[in-house]
């Protein structure tokens, strides 16, 4: 996944990528995002709040030539077909 797939994506989510703060005299990350699992199953909450997760199953099945609806759900349970799946559904103009 490419730097810019995953500010598509954080724009998105509504995420600040790297955002840094000075707590007791060091620098933190607030906010941070790996692109894991814990991450994708906020993608996925924040579709279906959206009403996008249908649409994004259908078109991540055809792209990817995948079959049932379990198989589909089954291969982005990998958080690196997650997101490579996410920013190219939101490249095509979700």
């Amino acid at each position: 996944m490419t730097e810019e797939d995953k500010q598509l994506i954080a724009a998105y989510m509504g995420w600040k990528l790297s955002e840094w703060r000075m707590i007791d005299g060091s620098a933190h990350v607030v906010n941070p995002h790996f692109f894991d699992l814990n991450d994708a199953g906020l993608g996925v909450a924040e579709m279906q709040k959206r009403g996008d997760w249908q649409d994004f199953v259908q078109i991540t099945s055809k792209i990817h030539k995948l079959g049932f609806h379990s198989e589909v759900i089954a291969w982005l349970f990998n958080a690196e077909n997650f997101f490579a799946a996410m920013a190219q559904w939101l490249k095509e103009g979700k």
